[in-house]
């Protein structure tokens, strides 16, 4: 008998059939999609789990690719109950419950993902203000960069940094004053900042 008959003669391996395909064919559509670049609106999904949600928000979990990964891994699951010898009602049980673990596992990736982005901003929002030290001479005036370590939310971080001011030496003592990219940072000295002008449009 073949896979077709089977289908046939068993609603059920039809049903985890077309469960497996038509999810599977959605998660490879989905993929293809935000790799060129229109993944934005689902993102929407989990735009704002970190602010609102946990990662047992029942409210956050269900989405469209939540659900579309549960659709397949039912199919998936169930399949593999009903030929690994499972009678019917016990792959039923599997198909459900490896639904289940499928929605919950995709939505814990993005939320893991959204959770380390945000970090990542708060990071940066929270830089400015800190003090620290120069590591590496700075040259004045933003004409060349240097590098400093500043203390982070309890942990000692380098990052490049000019400045708009006179030159600032090794060791000389700083504050971060604004963000220039991911890896640089404008510093100037203690009490400096406002007497220059510089950082304002990072307050």
């Amino acid at each position: 008998m073949d896979f077709m008959e089977m289908m046939v003669n068993s609603p059920l391996i039809a049903v985890y059939f077309l469960c497996a395909v038509f999810g599977g064919t959605l998660i490879v559509l989905q993929f293809l999609l935000m790799m060129v670049g229109f993944g934005g609106a689902e993102d929407s999904d989990f735009g704002d789990a970190t602010d609102h949600a946990s990662p047992t928000d029942i409210f956050k979990i269900i989405s469209l690719r939540t659900i579309v990964a549960g659709i397949a891994f039912f199919g998936l699951g169930g399949l593999a109950g009903l030929f690994g010898g499972l009678s019917a009602p016990a792959s039923v049980v599997v198909a459900v419950v490896s639904g289940l673990i499928a929605i919950y596992a995709v939505y814990y990736l993005y939320w893991s993902a959204a959770r380390l982005k945000e970090d990542g901003s708060l990071s940066e929002k929270t830089l400015v203000g800190t003090t620290g030290s120069v590591y590496l001479r700075i040259p004045p005036a933003k004409t060349g960069a240097g590098k400093v370590l500043v203390c982070q939310q309890g942990r000692t971080a380098e990052y490049e940094a000019v400045t708009a001011g006179d030159e600032l030496k090794a060791t000389t003592p700083i504050v971060v004053v604004g963000i220039v990219s991911s890896t640089t940072v404008e510093v100037a000295l203690p009490g400096k900042e406002n007497f220059l002008g510089i950082g304002g449009a990072e307050k």
